[in-house]
């Protein structure tokens, strides 16, 4: 009779290292941008103008990571594509791991086509957002809504120098009519914050020491292992 055996974390790693290869699972939890330890509960008001991307009226940004991380960093590099077309504050963003989906679109992480395949879908949800939060502002302050723009997670009216934050847009953008494709106006390379730039992945503290949570840290119901073998995801640095 077969044996099922289930093997720690320290144990599967300390064999794959001798075997020279080393592959990182994908979570099932979320990863937080901001500061450690904050709840990654959505606010029950929060408004979710695409599947990638939701905005809280706190200002915090959800955008989900529907690609599994395998090392390369594809968990933030796709969300930071879409901050940057919503002109969002990397700051006050939060990465959520996907559960496999197919609302998502393809989930399937290989071939070094998660770029190639969704580069414009994350820029087309930013822009989107993005254009209906300028729209509610100029409703909120009775201007044209070309007079007004997004700019580091808020809008502003040149004419007036009036501005007012993301979070404070949540409710009146939700009511605009989703625009469509052709009404769109993307930012130019001049205009990128985070494409093409350095920035840190979101979970290498967590894939370094070792707190991350991995695939072979999955268990299914009816199996057990001592917690000592064990260790919990968290989101302290």
């Amino acid at each position: 009779m077969n044996r099922v055996e289930l093997v720690s974390r320290r144990n599967f790693l300390g064999g794959v290292f001798s075997a020279g290869a080393f592959v990182l699972g994908a979570k099932v939890l979320p990863f937080d941008a901001l500061a450690a330890g904050e709840s990654a509960e959505p606010a029950a008001a929060a408004w979710n103008p695409s599947v990638y991307l939701g905005l809280e009226p706190d200002g915090r940004v959800i955008i989900i990571a529907h690609r599994s991380e395998m090392g390369t960093g594809i968990r933030t590099v796709l969300p930071a594509v879409l901050a940057d077309e919503l002109e969002a504050d990397w700051a006050k963003v939060r990465i959520e791991q996907a559960l496999g989906d197919a609302k998502y679109g393809s989930q399937n992480t290989d071939g070094s086509c998660s770029i190639r395949d969704f580069y414009d879908a994350m820029r087309e949800a930013g822009a989107t957002a993005r254009l209906m939060m300028v729209r509610a502002a100029a409703t909120q302050w009775g201007v044209p809504a070309n007079e007004c723009k997004a700019q580091n997670h808020q809008v502003v009216h040149a004419g007036s120098n009036r501005k007012i934050g993301y979070g404070d847009l949540v409710a009146l953008a939700a009511k605009q009519p989703v625009p469509k494709k052709d009404e769109l106006q993307y930012k130019s390379p001049a205009e990128f914050r985070y494409i093409g730039k350095d920035m840190p992945v979101i979970d290498r503290d967590q894939i370094v020491n070792g707190k991350g949570i991995y695939g072979i840290d999955a268990r299914c119901p009816g199996w057990s292992m001592p917690r000592s073998n064990i260790l919990p995801w968290s989101a302290e640095k």
